[in-house]
């Protein structure tokens, strides 16, 4: 078995998932939160660094590699939404008892539906830049189709490969990822390059990247009784902080607190202050 990436400060373990290895990592003891990375060309339970490391003194974290990501099996197939709603709700069986979630862009969609689907194993849900509610909601068409059985080919690993070189991710690194230039440092960069270079990378990005991941959650979020607290990054632009308006439209459970000089992946960009919001969300009564 090739040698995990040093994604997170521990070492995975793996949970079988119809026949595939998804990678688990925990840290901490008490009461469980599971982390859920976004969805991206080089995306890992990397990103969720923070809060992994700032919350084990008052939680048990767990933290997930979505199939196709980071350390877990990478296999060739076409990827779906519903692939990572079930991933999701199986590592929440796996963990054993009602659980925190916190979840990024995508990522925090896809948790959306696990919770109205399994309400019983979610206590409470922190959604940081969510799309679904406005953004990455419409189905693949036939173009998109077409689009994705010409880029399964080589000539989509020629593109992924250009997507993937360490110059185009710290550009998307600053465009939409971060906003302080001092966050994207040689180590983070090489670390989201690092994911994108494994055998078999190529192939859930390639779902992403033509629409056949967008998921729509207009119709499960009003659903929630679940307490939800949105994060935003004040300078996300992929995911702009008047998005939030539409999650606190549709659910009076939800609110919303801001994180300035930040942009989408605000849980890496500001740890502490981050940490500080979702420990005082979650510790709340």
């Amino acid at each position: 078995m090739e040698k995990p990436l040093p994604l997170l400060p521990v070492a995975p373990s793996y949970l079988n998932w119809h026949g595939h290895q998804l990678a688990l990592y925990r840290s901490g003891a008490g009461r469980p939160v599971l982390l859920i990375h976004s969805i991206n060309a080089a995306a890992s339970a990397f990103e969720m660094r923070g809060p992994f490391i700032g919350l084990g003194a008052d939680f048990a974290i767990h933290a997930l590699d979505f199939l196709g990501y980071g350390n877990s099996d990478r296999p060739e197939r076409r990827y779906r939404p519903e692939d990572y709603i079930a991933q999701i709700g199986a590592v929440l069986e796996h963990i054993g008892e009602p659980t925190d979630v916190i979840a990024s862009s995508l990522g925090a969609a896809y948790a959306v539906e696990a919770t109205a689907r399994w309400p019983a194993r979610v206590n409470k849900l922190t959604l940081v830049c969510p799309t679904g509610m406005g953004l990455l909601t419409q189905s693949t068409g036939l173009v998109g189709w077409a689009i994705y059985r010409m880029l399964r080919g080589p000539v989509g690993r020629a593109i992924f490969h250009l997507l993937t070189t360490p110059r185009s991710i710290r550009l998307f690194l600053g465009r939409q990822a971060y906003h302080a230039p001092q966050a994207m440092d040689a180590a983070t960069v090489a670390s989201f390059h690092m994911t994108s270079r494994q055998p078999g990378a190529f192939y859930a990005p390639i779902c992403f990247l033509t629409g056949l991941l967008n998921c729509d959650i207009r119709a499960s979020f009003p659903t929630l009784r679940q307490p939800v607290l949105l994060v935003w990054g004040q300078q996300a632009t992929t995911t702009p902080v008047r998005s939030a308006d539409a999650f606190l439209a549709a659910n009076p459970m939800a609110r919303l607190q801001v994180i300035d000089r930040a942009s989408m992946l605000v849980q890496d960009e500001h740890p502490a202050a981050f940490n500080r919001l979702v420990r005082e969300f979650l510790l709340a009564p």
